[in-house]
C-alpha cells in the first residue's frame, strides 16, 4: 500500500504523509530542485552576509542529514528531548528535522523567554541538548549553570547557530567547554554518517503517527507552563485538514510565505511544517525591523500572523493619512464610507447596488491599491491566530482590499480546530468546525473539542491531563457558541470569569476586545473580580499620545507627567465611555488608571505569546488597583 498521497495526482502536488518526516522525504523526492527557503546569511559559513540566500529541498535535506547525524554522534537516541532556543530562522528548521531525524523529541522555547522559564522548561523536559541562536542565549544557559552548576543535569551538550557567540563566550570567561559550534556538529556527522549511512532515512521513514514528535510548553497565563505533548498523526490531522480547506485557494509549490510567527508557538509550527505539504518558499527576515521592508521586496503571496501586526500596519496607514493634506484625509473617508457600504451588504449575503459597486471601485482604484500595496501586489489572504482579530479591524482591512482569515486553536490541538474558509468568510467569529474536528458547547459554555489533534497529555503532569481530558472530549477552557451555521464564536475565558460582589459573572476579554477598537489603547485589563463594579488599567500608543498632545498644545516634559493632563485624562475617558456604549451597566468601566509604559514579555505582564497574565499584573499594580477602589463609588441598582 502506498505510504503518502498526492492531492492533485500530478508533478506538482499537496503531499499529505502518515508522519512529518515522511511527508518531509516525500518533499524532497518531489520536488528536489524547487526553492524551499529564503534567508540572508548573518554570518560567514552561511554564506554572504546580507545577501539572500535560495536554499532547494534537496540541499536542505543534505544539511539537515549532516546536523542529524551529528546529534546521534552525540548520543542522541529515540524519545530524547533536544530544545531550540532562538528566533525564527532558517537554522530553526534546520535543527527541528534533524532532531526528528535522529528519532529525538524537539522542544522549542521562546527566544523571549526569561532564563527561569528557559531553566524551567530545559528542566521539566530532561533535554540532553540545546540548540541555541546567538551569545544572548547562550549566555543565559552558562549564566545560569555558572551560579549553580547542578543546574541543567541531563544537559550534555549546547550548539550554537551563530559561530561567533562561542568565540565571544571564551573571550569573556565563560565555561563553554560543552559549547559546539554547528560547523563542529557538522563535522561529527560525518564521521557518524560514514559508520551508519542509512540511519538517517530509515529513522526518518521508521516514524509512527502515534510518535511523540515535540513537546510545546504553554505560556503559563495561570501557573508553572505545562509541555503538551504532540504526535506525527495530531500535526497531521491539522495539515490534512489545511489541504481540505485551503486547496482551491493555493497552488502547490507556488506561494511564497515571508515568515513572521515565532516557530516556539503552535500557530507557527503548523507554519513551519505545512511547507513540507504545500510546498511553498519561506522567507525569513533577518529581524524583525527588517520585515516591513522585506514584505515590500519579496512580496508574499500568503502571511501567517497575530492580530497585533495588523494593529500596527492599520495604525501606520492611519498615522499617514492623518499627516497628510486634509485633501487627501478626506479622500480616504470617502473610500472607507463607500467601502462599509459595499461590503455591509455582502457581510450581510446581500448583492450591493449598482452604485456602491461603482463607487468602491473607483475606491479601490484612487485608495486602497496604495494601502494594498504595503504587502505586496500578490498577497492572496493572511492567515491570524493566536489572539482575537477585532471585528472592526477585519472589517477595515477587507475594505482596503486584504482579506485576513481568522482561526482557533489552542497548543493542545496543534493550533486550528475551527477556521474561516476563504470562500466564506466572517467576522467576529473564528469560522466552523475543521473537516476532521467535533466541537460541543457544555452546559456551562466552555468548548469542548474531539479530534486527532488533541494532545496526548501534558509531559509528566498526569492529573493535569485528566482534568481536560474527559470522556474523548478536550475541555479547552474557552467559553463561547455555536450559531444555527456552525459558526464558533468565543466570547471569553472560563477561568478569567469575573464574579462580582454582586453575584455578576462578567467576561473580561468581550470588555477588552471591545477597546483593541480604540486605536491609541494598546492593552486594557479589566479588573473586578468581588468587588462592586469595573475598574481597568490601560496603556496607550505613546506616539499617539504625544502626537494629540502637540496638536493640542499640551506641553510636557515627561510622558509620565502627560499620562496625569486632564486632558488627556478626558480624552482616554472618551474612548472609554465608547467601549461601556455596547455593555451591560454591570459590565461597564467605572474607573481606570492608565500606567506610564507599555505591557512587555520582559516586564512579566505578557507571555512569550503575548497574552496577558493577569495574577501577574493585578500582583505587580496592586497599588494602582486599590487607588482604584479606595474611594466609594456611587452606583445605581442596574450597575451592581
Amino acid at each position: 500500500m502506498q505510504d503518502f498521497y498526492d492531492i492533485n495526482q500530478r508533478s506538482m502536488s499537496f503531499i499529505v504523509g502518515k508522519t512529518i518526516t515522511e511527508t518531509f522525504l516525500e518533499r524532497v523526492k518531489k520536488s528536489p530542485g524547487v526553492i524551499g527557503f529564503q534567508f540572508r546569511p548573518t554570518y560567514p559559513e552561511a554564506g554572504p552576509v546580507g545577501k539572500w540566500k535560495r536554499v532547494t529541498f534537496k540541499e536542505f535535506y543534505q544539511e539537515c542529514r549532516l546536523i542529524s547525524f551529528g546529534l546521534m554522534a552525540l548520543g542522541i537516541q529515540p524519545g530524547d528531548r533536544v530544545v531550540i532556543v532562538s528566533n525564527t530562522r532558517y537554522e530553526w528548521a534546520l535543527a527541528d528535522l534533524a532532531i526528528l531525524g535522529a528519532r529525538a523529541v524537539t522542544v522549542p522555547v521562546y527566544a523571549s523567554s526569561t532564563a527561569q522559564d528557559a531553566q524551567s522548561i530545559i528542566e521539566h523536559s530532561e533535554a540532553r541538548v540545546a540548540f541555541v541562536e546567538d551569545l544572548s542565549q547562550l549566555a543565559k544557559l552558562l549564566d545560569l549553570r555558572a551560579e549553580s552548576p547542578s543546574r541543567f543535569p541531563r544537559l550534555e551538550k549546547i550548539v550554537v547557530f551563530e559561530p561567533m557567540a562561542v568565540a565571544r563566550a571564551q573571550r569573556d570567561s565563560r565555561g563553554t567547554q560543552n559549547v559546539l559550534t554547528m560547523q563542529a556538529l557538522r563535522e561529527l556527522g560525518r564521521r557518524e554518517e560514514g559508520r551508519t549511512p542509512l540511519r538517517f532515512e530509515e529513522n526518518l521513514r521508521g516514524a509512527q503517527p502515534q510518535d511523540l514528535m515535540t513537546i510545546c510548553y504553554t505560556s503559563g497565563t495561570t501557573g508553572v507552563p505545562k509541555g503538551v505533548m504532540l504526535t506525527h498523526d495530531n500535526l497531521m490531522s491539522v495539515l490534512e485538514d489545511c489541504v481540505a480547506v485551503l486547496r482551491r485557494a493555493l497552488r502547490p509549490e507556488a506561494e511564497v510565505v515571508l515568515a513572521a510567527l515565532p516557530f516556539s508557538h503552535i500557530f507557527g509550527k503548523v507554519e513551519a511544517l505545512a511547507l513540507y505539504t504545500f510546498g511553498w518558499r519561506c522567507v525569513f527576515s533577518e529581524n524583525t525591523s527588517q520585515w516591513m521592508n522585506d514584505l515590500l521586496e519579496i512580496q508574499p503571496t500568503l502571511i501567517f500572523a497575530v492580530p497585533r501586526l495588523f494593529e500596527k500596519i492599520e495604525a501606520k496607514i492611519r498615522l499617514q493619512v492623518e499627516a497628510g493634506p486634509v485633501g487627501r484625509k478626506r479622500l480616504f473617508d470617502w473610500a472607507m464610507h463607500a467601502g462599509r457600504r459595499y461590503y455591509s451588504a455582502i457581510w450581510a449575503q446581500r448583492r450591493p447596488s449598482v452604485r456602491d459597486a461603482v463607487e468602491y471601485r473607483a475606491a479601490r482604484k484612487l485608495v486602497f491599491r496604495k494601502v494594498a500595496s504595503v504587502f505586496g501586489s500578490r498577497l492572496k489572504f493572511a492567515i491570524c491566530g493566536g489572539a482575537p482579530l477585532s471585528r472592526d479591524l477585519g472589517e477595515c482591512f477587507q475594505i482596503m482590499g486584504v482579506k485576513i482569515l481568522e482561526g482557533y486553536g489552542l497548543t493542545e490541538t496543534c493550533a486550528p480546530v475551527a477556521f474561516n474558509c476563504v470562500e466564506d468568510t466572517r467576522f467576529g467569529v473564528v469560522g466552523k468546525p475543521l473537516p476532521e474536528v467535533a466541537i460541543k458547547i457544555a452546559e456551562d459554555g466552555e468548548i469542548l473539542v474531539r479530534s486527532r489533534k488533541v494532545f496526548a497529555g501534558y509531559y509528566r503532569m498526569p492529573e493535569e491531563t485528566q482534568q481536560v481530558l474527559v470522556d474523548g472530549w478536550f475541555h479547552t477552557g474557552d467559553v463561547g457558541s455555536l450559531d444555527a451555521e456552525g459558526f464558533l464564536r468565543i466570547t471569553d475565558r472560563k477561568k478569567d470569569l469575573i464574579v462580582t460582589s454582586g453575584g455578576k459573572n462578567i467576561a473580561p476579554q468581550k470588555i477588552e476586545n471591545l477597546a483593541m477598537n480604540q486605536k491609541v489603547i494598546q492593552h486594557l485589563v479589566v479588573i473586578g473580580d468581588r468587588h462592586h463594579y469595573l475598574t481597568a488599567l490601560l496603556t496607550l500608543d505613546r506616539d499617539a499620545v504625544i502626537r494629540y498632545a502637540n496638536e493640542n498644545h499640551i506641553f510636557f516634559s515627561e510622558f509620565s507627567e502627560l499620562i496625569k493632563n486632564l486632558k488627556i485624562i478626558n480624552w482616554v475617558q472618551k474612548m472609554v465611555d465608547e467601549v461601556n456604549r455596547s455593555l451591560a451597566p454591570y459590565e461597564t468601566i467605572k474607573k481606570f488608571v492608565i500606567l506610564p509604559h507599555e505591557f512587555t514579555v520582559a516586564g512579566g505582564e505578557l507571555t512569550p505569546s503575548l497574552k496577558i497574565r493577569r495574577k501577574w499584573i493585578s500582583q505587580k499594580y496592586q497599588s494602582e488597583v486599590e487607588s482604584l477602589y479606595a474611594e466609594p463609588l456611587r452606583l445605581t441598582v442596574d450597575s451592581v
